[in-house]
């Protein structure tokens, strides 16, 4: 049972093995660490998941009254990642929302062409965070689609300027590496 309850929080996944016994025996619904809810992984809502997918797509291909694309507020497209992330505490959903975060901003710039470097920074600082959330529940890397995304992405990333393409090639790499999958 304890394995199913999650928080994404850095305390969480430090002193979850302290809180195993506590948790078995009666489970409470909110971390002591950040008081966000406690989510448990058989229990998340697909339907909520794809809408914040689609909040994160929608803020990346904005069109101007013009009908041209705007370039993406990364903070706002971000936001979706965030707000799902405190309102659920769901680490799987929040790895995929972030890994949507980075394949849509890549896929962007494939359709767009070259961005400028706030840009790719703010793509590289969400993979990071991917990598982090991910390195803190590595059982979560062979559920959902995660080891069979980043590859693509890696693959889809390799072209592009700014440092970019090499950085998430590299991200990857380490990430794969990790798990064994080279």
């Amino acid at each position: 049972m304890t394995e199913n309850i999650t928080c994404t929080c850095a305390h969480w996944q430090t002193h979850r093995m302290a809180l195993a016994e506590l948790l078995s025996e009666a489970p409470f619904p909110y971390c002591p660490w950040c008081g966000q809810q406690l989510a448990a992984e058989s229990q998340r809502d697909e339907s909520l998941l794809a809408k914040y997918r689609q909040r994160i797509v929608e803020m990346f291909f904005t069109t101007d009254t013009w009908g041209m694309p705007d370039l993406p507020n990364m903070l706002l497209a971000a936001r979706p990642v965030a707000d799902y992330r405190q309102l659920t505490g769901d680490a799987l959903g929040t790895l995929d929302l972030m890994l949507t975060f980075v394949e849509t901003g890549t896929r962007f710039t494939t359709q767009y062409g070259d961005i400028d470097e706030p840009f790719y920074e703010g793509l590289e600082l969400m993979l990071d965070d991917f990598r982090d959330l991910l390195l803190a529940n590595p059982h979560l890397y062979e559920e959902g689609d995660l080891s069979l995304r980043l590859p693509r992405l890696a693959r889809d990333a390799g072209w592009m300027g700014w440092g970019y393409g090499d950085y998430v090639t590299e991200q990857v790499s380490g990430i794969m590496r990790h798990f064994g999958d080279v």
